[in-house]
């Protein structure tokens, strides 16, 4: 996917970077770019003395224009990682290097080992209905022993006190207002005032969550890889944690199932969840409005980042994200 935010290497840079983190004698063979992330630029190494093949992912370069949240965000990603690994049995692919001090290029970036799998929306449709329902189970366990990571403060990661939020209502209702402000900066026509009104009339149920847990926030089926292992597809591993926060468990249900209106309406994923969690047992009417909330929140984050995408993208895009905040607005005027 092309994208203004992508930072291209040339082969040159990469064996460069490659030499720099793993020696002289790391020899490299072929390079391929990755094309189907929309926000960093990834490519796929082959390593010929080790006979393996690693990842380097590629941060944007500082004073491209992004959304607010955006801003600086790699760490994050990395960050996650460390803690998934220190806390969970949840696959992820290992960090093998990673550098924030732009002495080598102009961005961050951090190579991982590969998967060698595929990811998980190229084959959904044509697996059997009871693997599918299998790899959602075990999802739901994952996202179990994620949310029990647990975070000092609410928000996006930050060492900026002043954003390290003691409530995950000022928190959620900061992120909303950071995005409304990119949306409105960028023209993007939403209906600013119905989503303020009703971001204000249903605040009260964003009190109950008093512990920040991880929260991924893109766990869609792009970024959760599959491999086959005898005649079933097990999950090989989980992808892209750059855009989590420290927040509501239940926000991570509309960013993973994108098409789904209401979790309740995926009983076996949601029953597992439940079975797994340590501490959550039962869905509620507050969850429900919440859920509204969270799905609202990622497609006005989408309808906002059309402005870095080409004509025909952004226009399907941003057609599609406003309709279901829309539809959010609706449930929730309704709630």
């Amino acid at each position: 996917m092309k994208s203004k935010t992508k930072n291209l290497l040339s082969e040159e840079q990469i064996k460069t970077l490659v030499k720099v983190n793993f020696g002289d004698l790391c020899k490299v063979g072929s390079v391929t770019e990755l094309k189907g992330g929309m926000f960093n630029s990834v490519y796929l190494i082959e390593r010929i003395n080790e006979k393996d093949k690693i990842v380097l992912k590629v941060g944007v370069i500082p004073g491209t224009t992004l959304l607010t949240y955006e801003q600086d965000v790699m760490p994050t990603e990395v960050k996650c990682f460390q803690l998934i690994k220190e806390q969970t049995t949840i696959p992820t692919p290992k960090i093998l290097a990673f550098d924030f001090s732009k002495k080598h290029i102009n961005s961050n970036y951090f190579f991982m080992t590969a998967l060698e799998g595929t990811s998980l929306n190229k084959i959904s449709r044509k697996m059997e209905k009871h693997n599918l329902e299998k790899i959602k189970t075990d999802l739901a366990g994952y996202f179990a022993q994620l949310h029990q990571i647990r975070g000092d403060y609410f928000g996006y990661f930050t060492d900026d006190k002043k954003y390290q939020y003691t409530t995950w209502k000022d928190a959620f209702l900061h992120m909303f207002d950071m995005i409304l402000k990119d949306g409105r900066e960028h023209k993007v026509k939403l209906p600013y005032e119905r989503i303020e009104k009703v971001l204000k009339d249903n605040s009260n149920y964003l009190e109950e969550i008093t512990i920040p847990s991880l929260v991924e926030y893109d766990c869609h089926e792009g970024n959760i890889f599959v491999k086959q292992v005898e005649e079933e597809y097990v999950i090989e591993g989980i992808l892209d944690f750059e855009r989590a926060f420290w927040g509501d468990p239940i926000a991570d249900f509309p960013a993973a199932f994108i098409m789904l209106d209401d979790i309740r309406k995926d009983e076996a994923f949601l029953n597992s969840y439940l079975k797994e969690n340590k501490e959550k047992k039962q869905y509620t009417e507050a969850d429900a409005k919440r859920y509204q909330l969270y799905r609202m929140y990622i497609f006005t984050i989408m309808a906002a980042e059309t402005f870095r995408y080409g004509f025909l993208y952004a226009h399907l895009q941003g057609t599609f994200s406003k309709s279901i905040v829309r539809k959010c607005l609706k449930e929730l005027e309704q709630l």
